[in-house]
């Protein structure tokens, strides 16, 4: 019988092992590249949070110093002030800077869209006038007498335009602020009396689908599967 020469049982004990081993090196760099994509993917797929942020108040407006800040960042974006001498006065309101009222800033009914196709203008808007003269009182105006109502504001965040309402009362001596809100997504419709109560968990609305993962990333995960699979034996 022929001896077997020591180094040939070398050489086919190590050749099985040398292959796992460049097997292995493969499989992990597969399971990296896949782990990469899956985050490309993730980072491609996150939605913009859609969000109504909602301030309750119980406030006169011109009492406030006539300011509305819709966000609460602490600048205002509208203002409401009293103007008149002896028996007539008017309640006019008006737009900071490029901000705009809606509709001329009449009153509107709960659940009006405001947004996007609406009519928006600036510079100053007469509320409501009142008179006492000759004895008796009168009113006029698209606020006049006792009027509850909302308004529709286009205004400015950083560069881009938003949409957003406040809910007033008008009586014949005061204006009164009861709540106000705005949406975060820019040009994005919000309509009126929205308090954001309808939205989900994480108060954002008409969040997009998450887009299929590539058929790439699909191959590599499962690659990655495998390696996880084969490394953990």
């Amino acid at each position: 019988m022929p001896a077997l020469h020591p180094s040939t049982g070398d050489s086919a004990n190590r050749q099985p092992s040398n292959l796992n081993d460049r097997l292995d090196k493969h499989l992990l760099a597969y399971m990296t590249a896949a782990g990469a994509a899956g985050v490309g993917v993730l980072a491609m797929t996150q939605p913009a949070e859609a969000k109504v942020v909602y301030t309750p108040a119980d406030q006169s407006i011109v009492a406030n110093d006539g300011r509305l800040d819709l966000n609460n960042d602490g600048i205002p974006d509208f203002e409401f002030t009293e103007s008149g001498l002896g028996n007539i006065w008017s309640y006019l309101g008006a737009p900071v800077k490029f901000n705009k009222m809606m509709n001329h800033a009449a009153p509107l009914a709960e659940g009006v869209s405001v947004g996007p196709g609406e009519s928006f203008g600036g510079g100053v808007q007469e509320m409501a006038n009142f008179c006492i003269c000759s004895g008796s009182f009168a009113s006029t105006g698209p606020w006049a007498g006792e009027h509850k109502g909302y308004m529709g504001f286009e205004f400015n965040i950083k560069g881009a335009a938003h949409f957003g309402w406040a809910r007033i009362s008008a009586v014949n001596f005061g204006l009164t602020l009861s709540g106000y809100a705005y949406e975060t997504i820019s040009l994005k419709p919000i309509v009126t009396g929205d308090t954001g109560s309808n939205n989900d968990e994480e108060d954002s609305v008409d969040q997009p689908e998450p887009a299929a993962a590539s058929p790439q990333a699909s191959g590599l995960g499962k690659l990655a599967l495998g390696a996880a699979g084969r490394t953990g034996r």
